[in-house]
């Protein structure tokens, strides 16, 4: 028992070797943060994140996701930095096709620009189920990058709109495998309230 408690211990801290437990969770939590309006429902409930960095104050764009999963339409979702709202740039989000979510970042120690490649998919069964997956994901700050990926996935009403149409959420996980040059392997369970 002994052994395995230092074993995991040991494991542990190599995880953690470069990066302190702030850059982290400042990882975390933006990677949560840009995620959040990919999400259908989740771009009404933006919190309160990490120190002053906030995503509150952000314009909470009302996404058609039932017409966006039937390719009627492509929102254009812009973020500009204001009072609460530390992120900048756009992301156009597209069903089956890859699409980029290139942001600035502000009042971040660790991290000042996240970018990543975006797939929203749909799986149809008695209730739609949509996935968001984050590929090849790289938060950019003043020591390096930290790499990520992550998913996240939500069933939804179709006959219900904005919040009312996520049925269930059944959260995802983000995967981070570097920090500063050092492979880890991070691994979390998320569920965006």
């Amino acid at each position: 028992m002994l052994k395995l408690i230092s074993f995991l211990l040991m494991g542990l801290s190599l995880s953690l070797h470069g990066a302190t437990e702030k850059e982290i969770a400042e990882a975390k939590k933006t990677i949560k943060s840009l995620m959040r309006p990919l999400i259908p429902g989740g771009d009404k409930t933006l919190p309160k994140e990490l120190g002053d960095f906030r995503v509150n104050g952000c314009e909470k764009h009302k996404v058609k996701w039932m017409d966006v999963l039937l390719m009627k339409e492509k929102p254009r979702l812009t973020y500009a930095y204001k009072e609460g709202c530390d992120l900048q740039g756009i992301i156009e989000p597209m069903v089956f096709k890859t699409f980029p979510a290139n942001l600035d970042l502000r009042h971040l120690d660790s991290y000042k620009r996240i970018e990543t490649e975006n797939k929203i998919a749909a799986t149809f069964e008695t209730r739609p189920v949509v996935n968001l997956e984050m590929r090849n994901g790289i938060l950019r700050g003043p020591k390096g990058l930290l790499k990520f990926e992550a998913d996240y996935s939500v069933r939804v009403n179709p006959m219900k709109k904005g919040k009312e149409a996520v049925e269930e959420n059944l959260g995802g996980e983000i995967r981070i495998s570097e920090i500063y040059t050092e492979k880890v392997s991070i691994k979390e369970n998320i569920k965006i309230e």
